[in-house]
């Protein structure tokens, strides 16, 4: 019996990371880090074998079941057995459940032999998104398919627009670092409802942050099209200084951003964050990256060199 296989790459926020939810621009990339899933048709049952922790399995594989049937009005997904394979850490703003939500969709789809396209795609697996973070953008899941850069814009529930970015970046704008500043105790789900709150409590210092965010992302846009390696640094400290703002970043990792600025680099957190302990993967960029890299093999921080990548989701 043939088996499918789909992969999807991961994510960075380069910019807009939570006022996104609120309907502001964000702009994201794929990158050089992928999630696989290959499908097997059995003759009984249905078996995902892929532990994403708390018992969550069954009951995401089941939303991701119900959607498709939804769509496609079939009553029953004859039987298969799905794999997974990850280079992709869960639960540090890379876009994790984003690729595996949109992996599954494809091999699924394939699998019941429905034709898809990315907007299809899209509408499913973002049941998935929803299953994870409750209130998703939708940026992320754009992005893993679709691949590149992504100017990514939620404007409600039912219309998210997006524009693909064309322009070439220069080699010396692509040189970013992934830092572990250590797993958030709280999940994406509880970080966006913590900003829903504040923005329900302090409505005008919420948008104050949210509309300067936008003004940021549009000046990355042109900063990564001009090769402007001044003004991309100062979009990356200013956005993180609004993150640290909506209290998205724990003390312990100020502290270490602030150091990562002392020896003339930026970083930002690239996910949802966290506030008690760890803020998850900090996207980092120095204008020359081997004072970086010796800087978190000093302090012994778990690191990766990163490219933004073409292409998104793919069968293999």
């Amino acid at each position: 019996m043939r088996t499918i296989s789909y992969s999807a790459p991961a994510k960075i926020h380069l910019m807009g990371e939570h006022s996104v939810v609120h309907g502001k621009p964000a702009l994201l990339a794929a990158i050089d880090k992928y999630i696989t899933a290959t499908l097997e048709p059995t003759k009984t049952g249905n078996e995902f074998n892929f532990d994403i922790g708390n018992g969550l399995s069954k009951k995401f594989q089941n939303t991701l079941e119900d959607a498709i049937k939804k769509e496609t009005d079939l009553k029953n997904i004859p039987p298969y057995k799905i794999s997974v394979s990850s280079d992709v850490p869960i639960g540090t703003g890379l876009g994790s459940s984003a690729a595996l939500s949109a992996v599954i969709t494809a091999v699924l789809l394939t699998h019941i032999k429905i034709y898809f396209d990315n907007t299809l795609l899209f509408k499913i697996a973002y049941e998935g998104e929803k299953f994870f973070h409750g209130n998703p953008s939708g940026g992320d899941l754009a992005v893993v398919i679709e691949g590149g850069l992504l100017y990514f814009r939620k404007e409600f529930e039912f219309l998210k627009s997006f524009s693909k970015l064309s322009f070439p970046i220069s080699k010396s704008l692509n040189n970013f670092l992934i830092i572990d500043s250590g797993k958030p105790e709280e999940s994406t789900k509880e970080m966006v409802a913590k900003v829903g709150v504040f923005k329900k409590e302090s409505p005008e210092a919420a948008y104050k942050i949210f509309n300067n965010q936008e003004d940021i992302t549009k000046d990355m846009v042109i900063a990564l099209k001009e090769g402007n390696e001044n003004t991309l640094i100062n979009c990356i400290k200013d956005g993180e200084d609004n993150l640290e703002k909506l209290k998205v970043v724990s003390n312990n990792t100020q502290k270490l951003i602030d150091s990562i600025e002392a020896i003339g680099g930026c970083a930002k957190i690239s996910g949802g964050g966290g506030f008690k302990a760890g803020s998850g993967m900090l996207l980092a960029y120095h204008p020359d990256l081997k004072i970086l890299e010796k800087f978190c093999i000093k302090n012994n921080l778990p690191f990766e060199t990163i490219k933004i990548v073409e292409d998104g989701i793919k069968k293999i």
